[in-house]
């Protein structure tokens, strides 16, 4: 069985396995303020551990603080308002960056701001300090920092932008639609409708479309060839 995490934070997995796998999903950030809920969920849990204390904690605590029951599922009175308080459940999107604030940031930062200095001093080295006879060696070695400083910072940045790219596209690797149990009855939704306390039926070869604790599996490998092949082409 699965209770489900409205706010998706978690990398994808594929299941395989002989029969149904049931899971509990994390649970989501605690939201910064709190406003009136008939859920009351977090009741007398730290901000700092909530991920590890889904994971540990007994299960008739774990399906009270929910308020779901591992053979019905959640009420669907209660999937409204859960909605309402943490979202969908999905990975936010990155927000666009700004590529020429990016390009700023890497010309300045770590080793460069010392190059950057090492050059000013070798151009000052040349003229006017130089002067009368300057030497072509020093001008030479301030345009060879300034090149390196910039070819440093088109590969970092080049480097970062991949790596954005590669978050953003973790979505890609979500399944769209999930099995849960609500009011005792097996059902597919859209898996950005899946609150915390959903019961999330896995069968051979589903993605886990939340942060889960698994209840109840048997023979459970998990593959995460999927992730790796696809960071690796990306």
């Amino acid at each position: 069985m699965c209770i489900s995490n409205s706010n998706m934070n978690s990398e994808d997995q594929q299941v395989y396995g002989p029969e149904h796998r049931k899971t509990i999903a994390d649970t989501p950030e605690q939201p910064t303020s709190r406003r009136s809920s008939t859920i009351d969920l977090w009741v007398a849990v730290g901000g700092t551990g909530l991920e590890q204390d889904v994971h540990m904690i007994p299960l008739d605590d774990l399906f009270k603080r929910f308020h779901t029951n591992p053979r019905r599922g959640l009420s669907s009175d209660f999937v409204p308002d859960a909605q309402t308080q943490y979202g969908d459940n999905k990975i936010p999107p990155p927000k666009s960056p700004n590529y020429f604030c990016l390009l700023l940031s890497q010309l300045f930062m770590g080793f460069n701001s010392i190059l950057w200095i090492a050059g000013i001093f070798a151009f000052l080295a040349y003229e006017p300090l130089g002067e009368p006879n300057p030497l072509i060696t020093n001008l030479g070695l301030g345009v060879v920092l300034f090149l390196v400083i910039t070819c440093n910072a088109i590969l970092n940045l080049y480097q970062e932008i991949k790596s954005i790219k590669i978050v953003a596209s973790f979505s890609k690797l979500l399944p769209t639609i999930a099995t849960v149990r609500r009011d005792g009855i097996e059902q597919q939704i859209v898996a950005d409708q899946l609150v915390p306390g959903d019961i999330i039926l896995i069968r051979m070869g589903d993605k886990l479309p939340a942060d889960c604790r698994f209840l109840v599996c048997d023979g459970l490998k998990v593959s995460m060839f999927v992730l790796h092949f696809f960071l690796f082409e990306n």
